[in-house]
């Protein structure tokens, strides 16, 4: 195997520069995605593809995530812009190709080993014994994988331990050497020092007004900046459960709400159970169980109590709940204890133990008033969902027979929204978001809603589809309004700012190399800082490569990185409408030695570079032998993106 791979690195490597696999195995980020033929598909590796439905269940996951960290969401239209499809696209091509040479190569990973891993994941282990709970799996499946079974968990791990099996035979035990740590170290911490002068837009005449004739031609070279966005007119029937909450209140009985309260506390999701910590020494006898049992309740220690008593060391369980103690005998004489009181008993396998609880924490139940509330909307909102759902029954009916939206909704007094013309964000042509209110969310906050709406034809009622908000919607696009550019009178403020910034730039730069050409010719930085007084700055700066300045352009920042002393260098500035000329004044080698941790962590950070470099060529030989096809129609389809 290792010669197969060896063979295929060398006829690649030479051609990579930068590698973009990293491959770590995560539990949750396992996809049982690898489905034979390319039907449905967004990406193929030879016979291995990944379905559009696993592409749109996955974009949804990374979207929320996205939610989560930013604290606001994305639209997939954003998405698509900021290409969060093409990172999911990568990671299924490294996937698939990865899968297929292990297949090429006959890796295999048996069910044992698959289980053991499973078995040694901490998410799966019970909190006292530390021993593989089944119950936590399936827990954990139920909640992260709907309708995902833990035979296709399991096939999954096989895959991905596969994977891993095969790249680390590749990239295994490389480590860069210590030397050419101390080069890199070197080449990191040179310090160079910089005299900057940036001139500003007082440097350069102010522009006129241009003519309207300029300014159209202006418009017409960067239309794609004042275009005006698709606009779609919509008729709906909506119903979301908030809507109906009124309607049911009164539906909702005491009892109901007592009821639905104390199965909340039998459940402990609502309050806290109780809990104690229970300490076992297990005795070979009664005598000595009601020994050490006597000798814990006048408080002495329990690791002294078995030493002398000749006993194992106890066995300790913190905060354990009632049936949480894996013998029930050894539990029911826990819970039948007070704090710091213990008890000799029989363990229900013919043996003996003292039993000590030396903490018990109370049950907690929460007022029963201030809990009310929350509980009768909890109940208002199932009622209003199932009264959604008997109505919805109603209307796809009617859909069938050929009903108009409108009729459904006289017929079964159901309100009717209108929306006079939004665009795919949610937005008027005024601008307003359509948010909604607190009570019902606007169109704005369903993204999936206003994706229908720009995919469905003009004219014809839609089909009953669910609402973020678990209500249900039909609809109608009346009336669409071209995406187009707008005329000169509507944006003619923004096309003048823009014009006149050009202009500026263009001057600073022209300006820029006539200072250069003056600087040639034998005149400083500092005389011509004087001369140019508040249209420039000008003052000294450290540059390293670690650490490279902001307040200078990447331009000029690399130019002086790779100048000589005394060499300038120029470029447009780092803030807007500024332009910048830079004299290398000193280069200073680092003189610092290279040891310990910072050793470690350069030569890791090297390594994980050429590991980089290697997985990616690795990933380009196998896409050599198998060929690899995207199909972007199938992505644009599910993030309802028009052709492009």
């Amino acid at each position: 195997m290792a010669q197969t791979i060896g063979g295929k690195i060398r006829g690649a490597f030479v051609a990579v520069l930068v590698g973009l696999l990293v491959l770590a195995f995560a539990v949750w980020g396992v996809n049982d995605i690898f489905v034979p033929g390319v039907r449905n598909a967004v990406v193929s590796v030879g016979d291995a593809s990944v379905s559009t439905r696993d592409f749109n269940r996955d974009l949804q996951s990374r979207l929320r995530e996205i939610a989560t960290q930013r604290g606001e969401g994305l639209t997939n239209e954003e998405a698509y812009q900021q290409g969060v499809h093409r990172d999911l696209l990568g990671q299924y091509q490294v996937q698939l190709a990865i899968e297929k040479d292990a297949q090429d190569l006959g890796v295999g990973v048996n069910r044992a080993d698959a289980k053991a891993f499973i078995e040694a994941i901490p998410a799966f282990r019970s909190e006292i014994t530390q021993e593989f709970d089944r119950s936590k799996l399936e827990q954990a499946l139920a909640q992260n994988r709907n309708g995902y079974s833990k035979k296709n968990f399991e096939e999954d791990v096989l895959r991905d331990l596969r994977r891993v099996q095969t790249v680390e035979a590749i990239v295994g035990g490389i480590q860069a050497p210590s030397g050419f740590a101390k080069r890199q170290f070197d080449f990191l911490s040179e310090q160079r020092r910089a005299t900057v002068l940036t001139i500003n837009k007082d440097a350069v005449p102010t522009p006129e007004t241009p003519s309207d004739e300029v300014l159209q031609a202006y418009l017409d070279q960067n239309a794609v900046r004042y275009t005006a966005p698709e606009y779609r007119q919509v008729t709906m029937i909506r119903l979301e459960p908030s809507g109906y909450l009124p309607d049911v209140a009164g539906e909702i009985t005491e009892k109901d709400v007592q009821d639905e309260f104390d199965s909340r506390i039998a459940r402990g999701t609502l309050g806290t159970r109780g809990t104690r910590d229970v300490i076992v020494l297990t005795a070979p006898d009664k005598a000595t169980a009601e020994t050490a049992a006597t000798r814990l309740a006048a408080g002495e220690d329990a690791t002294l109590v078995a030493s002398a008593l000749g006993l194992l060391s106890p066995d300790r369980f913190d905060g354990v709940e009632k049936n949480q103690l894996l013998n029930s005998a050894t539990d029911d004489a826990a819970f039948a204890l007070k704090e710091g009181e213990a008890v000799a008993s029989e363990n229900g396998l013919g043996g003996w133990e003292a039993v000590y609880v030396p903490n018990v924490t109370p049950a907690t139940t929460p007022d029963f008033s201030s809990i009310e509330p929350e509980i009768r909307r909890s109940l208002g909102e199932e009622k209003a969902k199932a009264k959604i759902f008997d109505i919805s029954k109603e209307i796809d009916t009617r859909l069938i027979n050929g009903d108009t939206l409108e009729a459904i909704a006289t017929e079964l007094n159901l309100p009717m929204e209108s929306y006079d013309y939004i665009d795919r964000l949610g937005n008027t042509q005024d601008g307003l978001v359509m948010n909604g209110s607190s009570r019902i969310p606007g169109i704005a906050q369903d993204d999936e809603l206003l994706r229908l709406i720009f995919t469905e034809d003009i004219g014809f009622d839609s089909e009953i589809h669910p609402t973020t908000q678990e209500g249900i919607v039909a609809f109608r696009v009346t009336d669409v309004i071209d995406s187009t550019v707008r005329p000169l009178e509507d944006v003619r403020d923004q096309v003048v700012s823009a014009w006149k910034n050009e202009q500026i730039r263009e001057a600073l730069t022209e300006r820029g190399l006539a200072l250069a050409q003056e600087i040639r010719d034998g005149k400083t930085l500092e005389s011509l800082a004087e001369e140019l007084g508040s249209a420039a700055s000008i003052g000294e700066r450290g540059i390293s490569r670690a650490q490279p300045p902001r307040d200078i352009s990447g331009a000029v920042v690399v130019d002086l990185l790779t100048s000589d002393v005394g060499d300038l260098a120029r470029g447009v500035g780092a803030a807007p409408l500024t332009y910048t000329l830079a004299r290398l004044d000193s280069i200073t080698p680092n003189s610092d030695g290279l040891a310990g941790e910072i050793l470690e962590t350069v030569q890791s950070n090297i390594s994980a570079e050429i590991s980089v470099d290697i997985q990616n060529a690795y990933r380009l030989a196998i896409l050599k032998e198998h060929e690899l096809r995207e199909y972007p129609q199938q992505v644009r389809a599910i993030m309802g993106i028009e052709g492009e």
